[in-house]
């Protein structure tokens, strides 16, 4: 376990760490980085306590416990509400009442709160912009672009600082690509209903067409660039048994594994072109300067398909337009056009930086 300096403030990051995703592992990882080249001193919520304790070595307090994140609020100097795409209403009902009562209770406590690495949308009612509007009123807010700072000024905030995602902080990959295509696919169904959409996409994978129609799409790539397929779980739960499902189906040679945090550029780098439907796939991509096929499954990462310029192509996430994820074979040896993408969102997390060093003297 690392050793934290404490001799500042004492933080309390809410963010959605130890929940199995390997994205939201990368920007926490970032963040504390940060916090700890400032000298403060950290405590996060994570869903799993022990699990984040021993990857990062930072302090912790159970997501559930209700009593322990109470205290925690009221003991803290400030509360960091984020990193993450948090402020949501399309994977339950529950998902931002749950986010948000964090902030409710910090100001309840008078705790200073700043909203930092934050990725919204969509917000698909009146009721939660209300809610998001209500919660986050006159708190300094730094989100990771520009979609984001425009649903927010919907909210009817303006305290908005745009800057990039945190994962664009950490160290670029310097590995050589290797002769095969990286794929990074999730399961996916509508929710922002009763019923999480994690526990939906569990239920509907049997018998998901996207399944087979990835798998033809993935072999007819594989023949037109004479490469092999690797599927790369960026959240083990879901992606790995998805990419097993898939891989079935396949007759191109393909492997698969799950993404870990220390390495996970670092797999993507070992590519010649990168297929990507998680967001965190779409900035690994990029931090290793990789062309990529992007599968626009949410707006985060159809907003995201500008950076690649020509050396990516968007398709939709539905089983007809799956077919052309081969058109991704037109794409290999356009690198450096992903490398000039890298440095302008490399520059522009630096405001990251500015942002907090701003809220911490205001501490």
């Amino acid at each position: 376990m690392k050793s934290h300096p404490t001799s500042g403030p004492r933080i309390l990051i809410s963010g959605w760490a130890g929940a199995d995703n390997v994205g939201d592992e990368l920007i926490f990882r970032s963040l504390i980085e940060k916090l700890d080249r400032r000298g403060v001193e950290i405590l996060a919520m994570s869903k799993r306590p022990e699990e984040t304790r021993r990857v990062h070595g930072v302090d912790t307090v159970g997501w559930y416990d209700a009593r322990g994140v109470a205290r925690a609020v009221a003991r803290s100097d400030a509360v960091i509400f984020g990193p993450g795409g948090l402020l949501q209403d399309d994977s339950s009902i529950w998902s931002l009442p749950a986010h948000l009562h964090r902030v409710f209770a910090a100001k309840v406590a008078r705790t200073p709160v700043l909203g930092f690495g934050l990725g919204v949308g969509p917000l698909n009612s009146r009721v939660t912009k209300r809610l998001v509007r209500m919660a986050l009123r006159a708190t300094p807010i730094v989100v990771r672009d520009q979609e984001s700072a425009m649903l927010l000024a919907e909210c009817g905030l303006s305290d908005v600082t745009v800057t990039a995602d945190l994962a664009y902080g950490l160290p670029i990959p310097l590995d050589d690509p290797v002769d095969r295509i990286v794929a990074a696919l999730r399961p996916f169904s509508t929710g922002g209903g009763i019923v999480p959409a994690r526990r939906s996409d569990m239920r509907s994978l049997g018998h998901d067409p996207r399944v087979l129609a990835a798998a033809l799409a993935l072999d007819d790539l594989s023949r037109r660039t004479s490469l092999p397929v690797h599927l790369l779980a960026f959240e083990a739960e879901r992606d790995a048994l998805y990419h097993d499902l898939i891989a079935a189906h396949m007759t191109a040679p393909v492997t698969t594994s799950v993404a870990a945090i220390d390495s996970v550029f670092e797999e993507v780098a070992r590519s010649r072109l990168v297929v990507a439907m998680r967001y965190h796939a779409v900035v690994a991509a990029i931090m290793a300067a990789r062309p990529a096929v992007l599968i626009g499954y949410a707006p985060k990462v159809q907003q995201a398909a500008h950076l690649f310029g020509t050396a990516g192509v968007l398709i939709a996430n539905n089983p007809v337009a799956y077919r052309d994820i081969a058109d991704g074979a037109t794409l290999l040896g356009r690198d450096s056009d992903v490398a000039a993408a890298r440095e302008e969102r490399c520059n522009a997390e630096l405001g990251n930086d500015k942002a907090l060093d701003r809220f911490l003297s205001d501490l």
